[in-house]
């Protein structure tokens, strides 16, 4: 038998030009890669300082124009019941307030409130019951955005959307940080979406070891705590017809001091981070 001399060497050569085209590919690999990772935060970062405008300027103005045109309207309804007989004014009322609603809608959003910007009042569902406690009402296709800590470095601000879905008739609260769809916190209340944030945050804090494990505050955190919200939803007629609500607690209905309250505010929370 004739056994067939190998070259070793010319196969150690194209191994080895082999591995020096692979080494090259994967250094312009990395790279490119660090070039969108730059291109990305100075976008993220584009787009906090543009949702701190919006927040500032557009939403403040057009909630201040928004509401002196709900009161007007209110008063101008009030007027015409009176002057009219009961039943027709009955009727009257409730076909403005149904006519109402979806020109409030389009006209007062985005809606600046205190720390946030909302994009959506949502839409009540009056026949479920998951939708609505005895205190609480959660609009379907609420979306507001806020900045607060950022999960993985509590140092950095970050733009959080606050979204509230109908998954198979029950409520899902979501929390999505800078449209990391990876690093999203979900649940079928606001509390417990606001609790694994707080949780993610204490976890990854290298300034300060918190101890005090912080209370969540997940309607407060969504906005839904927040009067003008509130008004906005009574104003729907759709709401008589949730069974279990009772009305706003009081306390609800009070202004938090939310700038003081390291689970609500970016500030306050690096004040005690630093403490």
């Amino acid at each position: 038998m004739r056994v067939k001399k190998v070259d070793f060497q010319k196969k150690y050569t194209k191994l080895k030009s082999r591995v020096k085209n692979f080494v090259f590919e994967n250094a312009s690999i990395v790279d490119e890669v660090c070039a969108l990772q730059v291109e990305l935060a100075a976008a993220r970062s584009e787009r906090l300082t543009l949702i701190e405008r919006l927040m500032f300027h557009e939403g403040l103005d057009k909630s201040s124009i928004t509401q002196d045109q709900l009161l007007n309207e209110n008063r101008d309804n009030t007027k015409k019941y009176v002057a009219s007989t009961p039943n027709h004014a009955f009727e009257k009322k409730n076909e403005s307030k149904s006519n109402n609603i979806p020109a409030l809608q389009q006209k007062s959003f985005p809606l600046k409130l205190t720390n946030v910007l909302i994009h959506s009042i949502g839409e009540i569902i009056p026949t479920n019951p998951n939708f609505h406690t005895a205190h609480w009402i959660y609009p379907v296709g609420y979306v507001a955005t806020r900045i607060y800590a950022h999960p993985r470095d509590p140092v950095k601000k970050c733009v959080f959307t606050c979204k509230i879905l109908n998954n198979a008739g029950l409520p899902q609260f979501q929390l999505i940080p800078d449209n990391d769809l990876d690093g999203v916190f979900f649940g079928e209340t606001a509390n417990i979406c606001h609790q694994e944030l707080l949780n993610c945050i204490q976890s990854s804090s290298k300034q300060k070891p918190v101890h005090v494990k912080f209370k969540a505050k997940g309607e407060v955190f969504f906005g839904l705590a927040n009067q003008k919200v509130q008004s906005l939803l009574l104003a729907d007629t759709r709401i008589k017809q949730c069974t279990k609500f009772k009305g706003y607690l009081l306390e609800n209905n009070k202004e938090i001091l939310e700038n003081d309250d390291p689970t609500l505010s970016y500030t306050s929370l690096q004040t005690y981070l630093n403490q």
